[in-house]
């Protein structure tokens, strides 16, 4: 038996990016009547600006994938394989980190916001020891960016400062700019042009101010071909993996394969799902003994998220089997 469950996420605050603010978040969750008993979840989030999809259409084919049927929806693909990978009680790729013997290293994220606001985030991420803080920029004015990314570095000498533009900067200005960040002291920074310019993209890699690891760039890009074309082409330092994104984890292990084929580093970030995709995604990023810091800090936005095994300790994430899951509000 399959069933198909809307739910809305609430951020407990307004989560700024360089597209604007997001005060809820539309998900749809995958279920399956495991036979052992429990349910075998997986979770559809498209992101607005980000997917190929709508919401809408990742609602319809989440109901195609119920009723047997095909659908096309990255989402849902991403989706299903969470269904087809869990065991039931929500343990997808068992490991020493589902047993609870090993977290995996995680960045602080600041989200956009006033000055101040901006600036307790970084206090406290420091306060807690994460080694690595990733920053939103393109949204504010560039030069009030770079002076909060100076007193960033000026508070910690050995902090590894990423920061990701969404594809905000512009073709006349993101030279200048990547010159900038790296003299500010950042290490990296995530889809400085909006995506489908990659000669372009390639051009700003090619320059060597600053690492630039695509993001958005994959999202559309499906085809082995095509992949190898594209980092061939652009040739980037790294590359960003979200799943839920992309089109599921075996998209995730083919653009693995091609980058370390390139010597190109990647990282997993989560993409705000809740507990329920965020957890098959830590566990398979867990699987793959990833060599960097990851993106998987997002369980805690949301004030009506799933209580799961998940929980952020120092500069990492945690699963502690002996938490329980509470996916009532599911009705299952």
């Amino acid at each position: 038996m399959r069933k198909v469950i809307s739910h809305q996420l609430q951020f407990l605050r307004p989560a700024g990016t360089s597209k604007g603010y997001l005060q809820t978040r539309d998900i749809c969750v995958l279920a399956e009547r495991a036979d052992a008993g429990g349910w075998k979840l997986g979770e559809a989030s498209p992101l607005g600006w980000l997917s190929l999809e709508t919401q809408a259409e990742a609602t319809a084919d989440a109901e195609r994938w119920a009723a047997g049927e095909s659908f096309t929806s990255l989402s849902v693909r991403c989706g299903a394989e969470m269904v087809a990978q869990d065991d039931g009680a929500q343990v997808l790729y068992p490991s020493a980190f589902t047993e609870g013997r090993a977290g995996i290293p995680i960045n602080g994220l600041v989200w956009m916001g006033p000055r101040d606001y901006i600036e307790t985030q970084i206090g406290s991420l420091l306060d807690r020891g994460f080694g690595c803080i990733k920053m939103k920029v393109g949204a504010a004015d560039f030069e009030e960016e770079l002076e909060v990314i100076r007193q960033l570095r000026a508070a910690s000498s050995t902090v590894e400062i990423r920061v990701d533009a969404n594809g905000a900067f512009s073709l006349d200005d993101a030279a200048a700019k990547l010159e900038k960040l790296a003299e500010a002291g950042v290490y990296s920074i995530e889809q400085p042009l909006a995506p489908g310019q990659p000669e372009a993209m390639a051009a700003l890699c090619a320059a060597g101010s600053l690492r630039i690891a695509l993001d958005e760039e994959l999202i559309p890009v499906q085809e082995p071909e095509a992949m190898a074309e594209l980092l061939d082409t652009v040739q980037p330092a790294m590359i960003v993996l979200k799943p839920s994104l992309i089109g599921g984890f075996a998209q995730a292990e083919r653009w693995i394969a091609l980058a370390k084929a390139r010597e190109i580093g990647w990282w997993v970030t989560s993409a705000l799902e809740s507990n329920i995709g965020l957890n098959a995604i830590a566990q398979w990023a867990a699987s793959r003994n990833p060599a960097s810091t990851q993106g998987l800090g997002t369980g805690s936005l949301y004030a009506n998220n799933f209580a799961s095994p998940l929980e952020v300790r120092g500069d990492a994430v945690w699963f502690d089997p002996e938490r329980p899951w509470d996916v009532s509000a599911l009705g299952l």
